[in-house]
């Protein structure tokens, strides 16, 4: 399934296939093909969590590994419920360099075609038991996670103490990172069924996030 060595790959000279052909020709078909074979890896496993959601979850989508002028510097993919194709909330799946990163997430690039608004998005932060989510990770939409050592990533815990100030057009992310030497620890099963697990979890909390009306956080 995905092992450090899928990380390994997106580590890169140039990201824009202008810039490989110009200073590094001589290694641009090695690096498409790894990160192509990186891709299909990385879709094998979205699609055996996808095969242990609920039926309430929609098909994932899986964002390509080049679109036509950069080789992508993550691979990325997210999952929403049928009923909410047309929200803007997500929950992502991204591999980068350093580690695997799953997410409750504002897909701002679909904003402006959401049927749910980012207020109803940020519900999520005054409403959920934090307790409930212990080990768990919350960040600001502008961190930076494709760096060595990301600032800014708070756990949950303390959100009870320090709820952020949300100036216009701003979001937290809520969720999880693994490093990616971690990877090497699991087996394909074990992976794919803790990736399973978190993104049940935080279904949760993607629930609350449409302005429905939802009773309660967990």
């Amino acid at each position: 399934m995905l092992k450090s060595t899928h990380a390994d790959v997106l580590n890169k000279p140039y990201s824009q296939i202008k810039d490989l052909k110009l200073y590094c020709p001589d290694k641009l078909d090695d690096i498409k093909a790894n990160h192509q074979q990186s891709w299909q890896r990385f879709k094998v496993f979205i699609f055996a969590i996808y095969a242990n959601l609920p039926p309430t979850f929609a098909k994932p989508h899986i964002e390509s590994w080049c679109n036509g002028w950069e080789i992508r510097r993550h691979l990325f993919a997210y999952y929403k419920y049928e009923q909410y194709l047309a929200h803007a909330p997500i929950i992502s799946v991204i591999l980068n360099k350093y580690r695997l990163v799953i997410s409750l997430d504002w897909h701002s690039y679909k904003a402006k075609y959401s049927s749910s608004s980012l207020s109803d998005f940020n519900e999520w932060l005054t409403m959920i038991d934090t307790k409930a989510f212990d080990g768990y990770y919350y960040w600001h939409k502008d961190t930076k996670i494709n760096t060595l050592q990301p600032d800014n990533i708070m756990p949950i815990s303390r959100l009870d103490d320090d709820m952020p100030h949300l100036d216009k057009d701003d979001y937290y992310r809520l969720g999880l990172m693994m490093i990616k030497d971690e990877l090497d620890d699991f087996g394909d099963d074990e992976l794919v069924a803790w990736a399973t697990h978190h993104i049940k979890t935080l279904a949760g909390v993607y629930e609350w996030c449409h302005g429905c009306g939802v009773s309660a956080l967990i």
